[in-house]
């Protein structure tokens, strides 16, 4: 392993790894940063950074994830019949010090790592196929580029029965575009304390930050605003024709249903369209986009 062992994390409180994880760009602000995140913003990991984001406190899903771990590395050790070493350390790249690495598991005589989830039985289909989920795609070339490993296996439990493992081999071309990425964050935003933008991401944080106003305060917005002004008032244009042409379709579809609660199509259940014990018909589109 070409990483530099930057601490030693065991018996490390959640408080002071918290505050470790805060002098780099971790696996898991990759996919925020690239703007390739479900779940986190650019925004949260800049917050995050220079400390201004409430941490999160600890819960019975984060809970679950540690104790779960354990038994997901020895799942895939007793799978694959490979040998697999806990680290217990943060790791740093020996040539971008901005670069961190908390890892699962070292696979001894492989150069190479193992990343260890936990998901719910709703989280099935991002395991479909043989490819791993484009957020751990990018995770695990981030440990590569810091350990300079070879591949990274990522071993998931679906539901709490459903055990699935995958291989990610290393991506030069992705870690370099990973390496600008990350540095450009951490240099242009984290250090110069210049946030990114807001993203769809944010409302929370926002409404966390910005919870009360000023009576009677003014502000003039800045001729950079242009494209978020207009953007805005296309989006609700956009919003507003979405919602008629929904309710077309919808209605059409009720008034062929009538007073049947099933609809299929092709012998697949499309809608249903029930009474409920007050009185209430809702509608229900079943599976589709969202």
């Amino acid at each position: 392993m070409q990483a530099i062992r930057l601490v030693n994390t065991k018996d490390m409180s959640y408080d002071d790894w918290l505050e470790w994880r805060r002098k780099g760009i971790g696996g898991s602000d990759v996919a925020a940063i690239c703007g390739m995140s479900r779940y986190k913003s650019p925004m949260a990991v800049y917050l995050d950074k220079i400390g201004e984001l409430p941490p999160v406190e600890d819960n019975p899903k984060m809970l679950a994830g540690r104790k779960l771990e354990p038994l997901i590395a020895d799942w895939f050790a007793e799978d694959t019949g490979y040998k697999v070493w806990r680290q217990n350390a943060i790791f740093m790249h020996p040539q971008y010090p901005f670069m961190l690495a908390n890892i699962d598991r070292w696979l001894p005589g492989q150069n190479a790592g193992l990343e260890c989830k936990n998901t719910s039985e709703y989280a099935r289909h991002d395991w479909e196929g043989t490819q791993a989920p484009v957020e751990y795609i990018l995770q695990c070339n981030h440990y590569m580029a810091v350990t300079g490993a070879n591949r990274w296996f990522i071993a998931v439990l679906i539901g709490g029965w459903d055990f699935q493992w995958r291989v990610i081999e290393r991506d030069d071309d992705l870690i370099r575009n990973l390496i600008t990425v990350e540095r450009t964050f951490w240099e242009e935003h984290v250090l110069a304390k210049v946030p990114p933008a807001y993203s769809h991401q944010d409302t929370d944080i926002i409404k966390e930050i910005y919870g009360m106003s000023t009576p009677g305060e003014r502000i003039d917005l800045p001729e950079s605003m242009y494209d978020d002004i207009q953007g805005l008032y296309a989006a609700r244009a956009a919003l507003a024709e979405a919602k008629r042409r929904k309710e077309t379709h919808e209605n059409r579809i009720k008034g062929v249903m009538q007073d049947a609660e099933l609809a299929y199509f092709q012998d697949e259940l499309k809608f249903t369209w029930k009474t409920n014990a007050k009185g209430v018909r809702t509608f229900k589109v079943i599976g589709g986009e969202e």
